[in-house]
């Protein structure tokens, strides 16, 4: 029998495991929103969003009607 394959684990860290709580519990929210929301400095909500979506947990769109975060 083959063994069964595991789903890979992702770390996430404390800013990133905050963000994806909040995009998780609205689905789809405003950019510019959700970094209010969290109160993390420029640069460790650039390294949240970006670690996010490297791990295909959300994903960041551009509509007609501005930026917004949703799950992937």
């Amino acid at each position: 029998m083959r063994p069964e394959k595991k789903a890979p684990s992702v770390e996430l860290n404390e800013e990133e495991k905050s963000v994806l709580a909040i995009v998780t519990k609205a689905e789809k929210i405003a950019l510019a929103d959700l970094k209010t929301q969290s109160g993390l400095s420029n640069k460790k909500w650039d390294k949240t969003i970006k670690g996010l979506t490297k791990n295909n947990l959300a994903s960041v769109n551009k509509t007609e009607e501005g930026l917004f975060v949703e799950l992937a």
